[in-house]
């Protein structure tokens, strides 16, 4: 049976709560995998700078018996969750060779730790039992899952909480729920002050333009963090691998504080994230953005904290994903297009090449016209979303029982074009 392509893979989080018992057997298995990851990165380094010599995944599982002959409490560990390490390690390296990422590293204790469990585990009610452990661990699910799930994973995370991922594929001809198609074309400028600024209509006449103000997670929780740290610091630890002094339990606490409010900043992005991407997505039929160079602008020490606060990244990838999931299109316009320099009144056009980034508005010379600067970027790129769509029908047609199949192409401006979600079929 051939692979249908249009498959594709999603993970499902949930909530685990093991019991005093379970969290040791977890903690254990955590280890091995940690270990058998480490020990084949180090032999793969030491390999390839003495002797020049690569190493994959199948001749380190070929002497993966030989290394629990030599670590018999390896014998412990389930086969096959060990086995996935060794698949993790040679993916991070293909992505290194790629150039997609850097050198792989060194796992470390208390960090983020995982297991994969490919086979031999079952789910039943709100429980889930795994391989050598003779007890379920409890699973609180916040959502029904019915598509099969092919393997699950369980993390840790450093504040101590785990989790069970559950990878599922979901079928060329699995129903989505329908989002309303209102028809609208969506022009995003992703700012700092502003995180987004919206321009949504039908055309240039039908339009309106909203700014999503900046929440800062990260920036309104600077103050704590630093209280947090330097309380940790003053506590009885060790300050190096030759230190031999004992760690306080305070140094704990403060320690679990800091991975507390850490994973809060993280928590409160991805709800912000999600929430503003999936409401974009069911208001507008095609999504138009700027091809930023994220790399190239996280640079600048100046802004790198206020970009990475920002999550720019995250939030087109979530955009492209569920644009992929209701039928929408994404378009994104090259990064040299001067959208916030040109003016958006009609059949003006003007470029106010010598705009400075702190001026904020600007009046156009050849029309008079005054320009926020984001909003009118805004307008520029729903502008080139109406021109891209010129004779496509795509906003009014595009019924809400359809979804995307392949892909299209739907013309060619004079800026870049990349869609995400393109033609359609029937559900």
């Amino acid at each position: 049976m051939k692979k249908n392509i249009d498959n594709k893979f999603y993970v499902y989080r949930f909530r685990l709560y093991p019991n005093a018992e379970q969290i040791a057997y977890l903690d254990e298995q955590m280890s091995y995998n940690r270990f058998v990851y480490n020990f084949f990165l180090e032999r793969a380094t030491s390999l390839y700078k003495n002797y020049g010599v690569k190493t994959n995944y199948h001749s380190n599982s070929a002497i993966l018996p030989l290394l629990k002959k030599g670590f018999p409490f390896l014998l412990n560990a389930n086969s096959q969750s060990l086995q996935a390490s060794l698949k993790a390690l040679d993916t991070a390296f293909q992505k290194f060779f790629a150039k997609q990422a850097g050198y792989p590293n060194f796992k470390k204790k208390g960090v983020y730790s995982s297991i994969v469990i490919p086979q031999k585990f079952k789910i039943q009610d709100n429980f889930i039992s795994i391989p050598k452990l003779k007890s379920n661990i409890k699973v609180k699910f916040h959502r029904k899952v019915y598509e099969a799930i092919k393997s699950v994973s369980i993390s840790k995370t450093t504040s101590g909480k785990y989790y069970v991922n559950m990878l599922v594929e979901k079928f060329a001809f699995t129903p989505y729920i329908p989002k309303k198609v209102i028809g609208k074309i969506s022009g995003i400028d992703l700012g700092l002050k502003d995180f987004a600024i919206i321009t949504t209509g039908t055309d240039f006449n039908n339009k309106e333009s909203f700014k999503i103000p900046n929440p800062k997670y990260l920036l309104k929780s600077q103050k704590r963090l630093i209280k947090i740290s330097r309380q940790l610091d003053r506590k009885v630890h060790r300050h190096s691998k030759q230190d031999k002094t004992t760690t306080s339990k305070n140094y704990i606490k403060f320690k679990n504080r800091l991975s507390l409010l850490h994973e809060r900043i993280t928590n409160q992005h991805k709800d912000f994230l999600h929430k503003l991407s999936l409401r974009t997505v069911s208001d507008s039929q095609v999504i138009v953005l700027e091809d930023l160079n994220i790399k190239g602008m996280v640079k600048n020490e100046h802004l790198s904290k206020s970009i990475s606060d920002v999550s720019w990244s995250k939030f087109t990838d979530m955009l492209e994903y569920k644009a992929d999931w209701f039928g929408r299109q994404i378009l994104k316009v090259n990064r040299f297009y001067p959208s916030s320099k040109t003016c958006s009144t009609p059949d003006c056009g003007y470029v106010y090449k010598d705009l400075k980034l702190s001026e904020r508005a600007w009046i156009c010379p050849q029309c008079g016209a005054l320009h926020d600067r984001d909003v009118n970027a805004s307008i520029n790129l729903f502008l080139e979303g109406l021109n891209l769509t010129v004779g496509q029908g795509l906003p009014e047609l595009t019924p809400a029982e359809y979804a995307p199949a392949g892909c299209q192409n739907i013309g060619i401006s004079r800026h870049t074009m990349r869609q995400e979600a393109c033609a359609f079929r029937r559900r």
